[in-house]
């Protein structure tokens, strides 16, 4: 198959997973800009344009969901032939020195490479580049959430440097890796029994939370903060407790909305990216698995008892590969619990970079003046040796600022009441 041949001319259907069904229901149709994952960097040095675009065209060739497309009449993807001329629907290169700062050429490369996709007929990605002089450069890269995820992005800029280096440098082309369609891991609907204690909950004030959000989507403020020095005391806490910093910020999470919600029963969804096998480890692809943790705080005589529930709630989801909330929530009749999404991650994950050989990078911060969010409240938190810090959207139709900052102060005034905890003992 060449890069000509259509969707309807494309022999083999792939299936879906749940949740790209379920973006795909949301959306309503097949062109769209909200699930359009954006991420902008300054390249300073001697930046080889040829080479950067010829390592794209070889990660296309080598993973064959890039080249996917979603036609409105079938419940699947078929993907478009590997070849040269498919970068021309990908790359968009705009004349050198147009621009004054990185800023301007941001605010113009938005306006062609964030625009909506077609998804019955464009590959699920966009790279737009420019020169602002000899030196620098900006490079906006788009891929679609029916196919990025976090680790997506991470394995894509991993690829694309190794082709830029080997295009650049010499050296052996990579291993052509499991493709996405083999890689995913098959559901054991076995492991959907047990979870009656966690859905059985009536979480009140978060179902009170998601009846507010009355639209699928509606105005959002986006609130940042800073606490310098407190990662060390969340891995200390981490180690003590023989988890995970994700269960410390999670115990420090549900203890806040708690506190603002007026409630003990307390619940958020998270997500992971569930590659469960060593094939769809290295795949690019959509793996995203959706998890709650929900607890009723006032069961616990201690916080030791509710780090360890927590902890316990989370192995059993990790121990079910793949397992998606829709199938819970029909399992057990339950309704949505999932106004509250929270994220707690390296900061190295969270800001994935793009590192080319000799290219010094730098990520852009993309301000949205027009921010549209889809759940109540969206918690993005990361941290790297010295400092935690978090990202909050929220929908001004549903939670005040008021709410917003105090959900916000009470995580971290949790969250440094258990680092501390922990080093006093």
């Amino acid at each position: 198959m060449t890069t000509t041949d259509t969707p309807a001319t494309a022999s083999i259907i792939h299936p879906l997973s749940p949740q790209q069904r379920r973006m795909l229901e949301f959306i309503g149709g097949r062109t769209d800009s909200y699930y359009l994952m954006v991420e902008a960097f300054v390249l300073k040095g001697d930046l080889d344009v040829g080479a950067l675009r010829q390592g794209a065209v070889n990660v296309l060739d080598r993973h064959d969901v890039l080249r996917s497309v979603y036609p409105a009449d079938q419940d699947g993807y078929r993907t478009i032939g590997p070849g040269a001329d498919l970068i021309d629907r990908i790359w968009i290169e705009a004349p050198g020195g147009r621009f004054a700062s990185a800023d301007e050429a941001l605010a113009a490369g938005l306006d062609t490479a964030a625009r909506p996709m077609g998804l019955d007929s464009e590959p699920p990605l966009r790279m737009w580049l420019t020169r602002l002089n000899q030196t620098e450069a900006v490079l906006i890269v788009c891929g679609h959430h029916l196919v990025f995820d976090a680790w997506t992005f991470m394995l894509f800029y991993e690829d694309l440097a190794a082709e830029y280096r080997t295009l650049t440098a010499g050296g052996k082309p990579r291993r052509l890796p499991q493709q996405y369609s083999d890689a995913q891991a098959p559901q054991d609907d076995d492991a959907l029994d047990g979870w009656s204690t966690l859905l059985g909950r009536r979480y009140l004030a978060t179902r009170a939370l998601d009846a507010c959000a009355k639209t699928p989507k509606g105005p959002g403020a986006v609130h940042r903060r800073v606490w310098p020095g407190l990662s060390a005391g969340v891995l200390g806490a981490a180690r003590h407790h023989s988890v995970t910093p994700f269960v410390i910020a999670s115990v420090a999470m549900l203890q806040a909305l708690s506190d603002v919600l007026g409630d003990e029963e307390a619940v958020f969804g998270s997500a992971y990216a569930g590659r469960t096998t060593a094939a769809s480890a290295n795949a690019l692809g959509y793996y995203s698995t959706t998890l709650f943790v929900g607890e009723d705080l006032g069961a616990h005589s201690s916080v030791d008892q509710l780090i360890s529930s927590v902890n316990s709630g989370l192995k059993r989801w990790h121990h079910c590969a793949r397992i998606q909330w829709e199938d819970l929530l029909a399992r057990y009749d339950a309704n949505d619990l999932y106004p509250v999404k929270f994220a707690f991650q390296p900061k190295e994950l969270a800001e994935r970079q793009l590192k080319l050989p000799g290219i010094d990078t730098s990520r852009i911060s993309r301000k949205k003046a027009n921010l549209s969010a889809r759940r109540p409240v969206n918690f993005i938190g990361s941290y790297d040796a010295d400092v935690v810090s978090v990202s909050v959207i929220t929908r001004t139709d549903v939670l005040t600022d008021d709410q917003a900052t105090s959900l916000i102060d009470g995580f971290g005034r949790r969250l440094t009441a258990l680092a501390e905890s922990a080093s006093a003992r």
